[in-house]
């Protein structure tokens, strides 16, 4: 029989372990990267237009930066004519979006992650190149969705209109986008209580290294769960909590419920630092909720079955689990995708699986290409969950795991 101190434990220990085993180091990792994409912004987009030969390749870098600004980016480049639709498909077969911040973190906490978080990232990179060249040599675009194997080939690359191109201005790829209403309520917590989530954050970062030290020096080192705040303990137990709350708050006032990245914030971050912390509080905000989702279905399907993660473990392992998570990357934006990442780094799906996922998902990036181009999109997840249930297979198949 669950008791609801039991469950009230489950919650507070997710909520916990959700700040300080993910969020402040990812908040760490979006920070820095928000960073170098503002201090290098717009310098590349002539570049890549020039470039042609090599686009698939550099939608692949773009994509496999962690976090969906460097995808993004490139989408709105593909509705102008400036990139082949092939550059799309190896931008959105690189990319693990903001999912990538969980693996990421887990290797930071746990090395046995490494090994998966490098393997995974590089198959992504080179799966994403190959397909990326075989859709621009099979001409494959929205039009024409079975490139030579159709009759009705038209001819060529871009099925889009190319609009006018104003003296290679960075801010073009952004300036025809709606920003958010400064009003309301939503916005005056976003753009005023970041400061007060980032100081929690940066006590919870010092704290999450002490754990990380004490466990290494004691084996046998366990995180109590404590409500006396003047305990050691208790202390860290409450910085969880207010940290997970706090994010909590931040990602219900931005509204975006799968997906936090918008061509229009990713557009305000590149011009101004102030715009770049809020963007990366909202962003960690926004991988906290899901982490601390993932985390909560995960204990209480526990919980309530009777089962343990290797018992979950076992429905993770095989064809279905990666037929599942290559599906589950068909859903636009990051949420879902940070849940199956998060089933890997509890064990509960296999690296096969995990690779799958991370192929064919598309995180934020398909929300900007759907609104411009409603084919290419839907497309899109079709010719990134074709490779991935391909390499998931294969991987399956050699018994490749980590």
């Amino acid at each position: 029989m669950v008791t609801s101190n039991e469950i009230f434990e489950v919650i507070v220990v997710s909520m916990r372990d959700a700040f300080l085993a993910v969020t402040v180091f990812v908040a760490a990792m979006v920070l820095l990267f928000s960073w170098l994409q503002y201090i290098t912004a717009g310098k590349f987009v002539d570049k890549i237009r020039a470039n042609t030969g090599w686009q698939p390749v550099i939608g692949a870098l773009m994509g496999i930066t962690p976090g969906c600004g460097g995808a993004i980016v490139m989408m709105p480049m593909y509705t102008r004519g400036y990139v082949t639709y092939g550059t799309v498909i190896a931008t959105l077969i690189a990319t693990l979006g903001d999912s990538a911040f969980v693996l990421i973190g887990a290797a930071v906490t746990d090395s046995s992650f490494i090994a998966p978080v490098i393997a995974v990232h590089i198959i992504s990179f080179i799966i994403g190149i190959c397909w990326g060249y075989l859709v621009d040599v099979m001409k494959i675009t929205p039009r024409n969705p079975l490139g030579r194997f159709s009759s009705n080939f038209p001819g060529n690359l871009s099925s889009v209109t190319v609009v006018e191109i104003k003296n290679g201005d960075k801010k073009e790829i952004f300036e025809d986008l709606g920003r958010e209403e400064k009003s309301g309520w939503g916005y005056f917590l976003l753009h005023q209580g970041y400061t007060v989530w980032w100081i929690v954050t940066a006590f919870g970062l010092i704290f999450a290294i002490l754990l990380l030290v004490w466990s290494s020096q004691n084996a046998d080192f366990t995180l109590e769960v404590d409500y006396n705040p003047l305990t050691l303990h208790g202390f860290i137990t409450w910085i969880g909590l207010i940290g997970t709350s706090l994010s909590i708050i931040l990602y219900i006032s931005q509204r975006n419920w799968i997906g936090d990245d918008t061509e229009a914030s990713i557009g305000d971050k590149l011009y101004s630092m102030r715009e770049t912390m809020i963007h990366s509080a909202s962003e960690t905000a926004f991988v906290t909720f899901w982490v601390m989702s993932a985390y909560l279905i995960f204990e209480f399907s526990m919980l309530f079955s009777g089962m343990n993660e290797d018992d979950l473990a076992l429905y993770g392992d095989g064809l279905i689990a990666v037929i599942l998570a290559s599906l589950i990357g068909l859903i636009p934006g990051c949420g879902p995708q940070i849940i199956a990442i998060t089933a890997y780094t509890k064990d509960i799906i296999s690296f096969p699986a995990l690779a799958a996922n991370a192929i064919s998902q598309d995180g934020d990036a398909l929300f900007p290409l759907l609104v411009r181009h409603r084919a290419a999109s839907l497309w899109a997840t079709v010719h990134t969950t074709i490779p991935a249930l391909i390499i998931g297979i294969i991987l399956m198949f050699f018994g490749v795991n980590f």
